[in-house]
């Protein structure tokens, strides 16, 4: 069964695995990794099977500076995928949203990403803008989208 988590710095080995996992050659770098982990306005939201990350949402609060929340990540275990695990995780981002009295969540997706454009566009977010030579290694534009209430 399924069962939604936060976590935190002391999960960071796990959570460092399990982006290496889903993304091979466009993980983050584990400094960047400990440095959100250790700020109290991300969080990161895991969807376990057991013990074992089968997806997650890692998301910043602006709220005070640019009153949104930013998807910084999202990710489903490759034998997950499929099963409405995105979904469900950028469904937690909303609820955040609203508790935080927040109107927006922007998040950003490399051009070539299909299935991060459908799981926004099918959870109601709006392509914003494209912007080019976002991306690095290789060199790629980013959809911004935007979800607002």
């Amino acid at each position: 069964m399924l069962k939604k988590r936060i976590l935190g710095i002391n999960e960071k080995d796990a959570i460092i695995a399990f982006d290496k996992l889903c993304f091979p050659t466009d993980h983050w770098k584990t400094a960047d990794w400990e440095e959100l982990l250790a700020d109290e306005r991300a969080v990161y939201y895991a969807m376990t099977d057991g013990n074992r990350i089968v997806g997650d949402v890692f998301i910043y609060d602006w709220q005070g500076e640019n009153d949104y929340i930013k998807v910084m990540n999202l990710a489903v275990h490759p034998e997950y995928r499929g099963r409405g695990i995105g979904r469900r995780l950028l469904e937690n981002v909303v609820e955040r949203m609203r508790e935080a009295g927040l109107k927006r969540v922007m998040g950003e997706t490399r051009e070539s990403n299909a299935a991060m454009r459908h799981i926004f566009e099918e959870c109601g977010y709006r392509l914003n803008r494209i912007e080019q030579d976002y991306y690095q290694d290789p060199t790629e534009a980013a959809c911004k989208y935007v979800l607002s209430e």
